[in-house]
């Protein structure tokens, strides 16, 4: 039984999460809104996580030969995965009990109730369309988690470094200005993909160079021969989406509001404390409507889950295979 390997395999991989941490928070920060998990609960997971998956060790797995690695790095991912399904487990029961209403019908389902609506977003008559396009590639979205990369050198390798993020988002309108969705870091499902790779020492597109010119921890463009990878996740604004909040009765006659939703019982609640929310849970947005909704969040629990539990535990079985540990050498 190799306590001392055991404990030392465990460890390097903390201290590398930690080494992580501080040379990109900005990975981190993005990653942990995505999952919407606390630095804590985060770090919870990941010992668990690293404690299954080099158990072969404890085991007998021998040092000098680590294709049991396989099998452990199966597991890992597997823990990572289940961790996205069990953050998907509140949503899904929600959209459950939850009644579904049409955004024109949403006002006389009464203030203080949850209800789940969908639709094509639409900008509201005093709104500006830039509010409603990705800070970046200018597509149309209602909520954008961006993230903004620097090719950087870390030893003799070239690395990509996170140096900027964010979160854009817009109040936005459902059923001809019925329904008003508040802004916020809202929960998102299912979001959209874009990324892109400049040389700052090339002509690059004029939207581009005045996000880098608002934004000073940002290198300025044609200033250097820097190469930057610019990543964003969102929700369009030309497709449905279905919006799960608090109603609440607006000043204006025929409007209604979606605030807040449901914190989260399983994992802890999406919401960023420090920001307007004060701690309240933000509405969650799922693209698609609410069939497809309904569809993505039982795939997530349903397939998602299994498929996790299946490689967390084949992964270990995968390490026991290809390595000499046995459990007779634990006792």
């Amino acid at each position: 039984m190799n306590v001392l390997g055991y404990v030392g395999f465990v460890s390097f991989f903390l201290l590398l999460g930690a080494f992580v941490k501080w040379f990109d928070p900005a990975a981190v920060s993005q990653l942990s809104r995505r999952l919407g998990l606390s630095g804590l609960k985060a770090w919870a997971i990941a010992v668990v996580a690293f404690l299954w998956s080099f158990f072969p060790v404890l085991a007998g797995a021998e040092i000098g030969d680590e294709i049991w690695i396989i099998g452990a790095s199966v597991a890992c991912v597997g823990f990572f995965t289940a961790t996205i399904a069990a953050g998907s487990i509140d949503e899904y029961r929600l959209l459950q009990r939850v009644p579904y209403v049409a955004p024109e019908n949403v006002g006389t389902s009464g203030s203080n109730t949850i209800v789940a609506t969908s639709g094509v977003p639409q900008v509201p008559d005093d709104g500006e369309e830039t509010e409603f396009t990705t800070p970046l590639s200018g597509k149309p979205a209602i909520h954008t988690d961006w993230i903004v990369q620097r090719r950087e050198k870390l030893g003799l390798r070239d690395v990509w470094k996170n140096v900027a993020e964010g979160v854009k988002v817009a109040e936005f309108a459902l059923g001809d200005g019925a329904v008003s969705v508040t802004p916020g870091r809202h929960r998102v499902f299912t979001t959209r993909y874009w990324s892109t790779t400049i040389d700052l020492d090339d002509d690059i597109d004029e939207s581009v160079a005045t996000f880098l010119r608002e934004h000073a921890e940002l290198p300025s463009p044609t200033s250097s021969d820097e190469r930057l990878k610019i990543t964003e996740q969102y929700i369009p604004a030309d497709e449905p989406v279905t919006v799960i909040g608090h109603v609440e009765q607006t000043r204006e006659p025929g409007v209604v509001r979606i605030e807040g939703g449901p914190i989260d019982k399983l994992l802890g609640t999406h919401a960023d404390p420090g920001e307007e929310s004060n701690g309240a849970a933000e509405a969650i947005l799922i693209r698609g409507d609410i069939t497809d909704a309904r569809s993505t969040m039982r795939k997530r629990v349903y397939w998602l889950g299994p498929l996790s539990l299946g490689m967390i535990l084949g992964g270990q079985l995968l390490s026991f295979w290809l390595s000499s540990a046995s459990l007779t050498a634990l006792f």
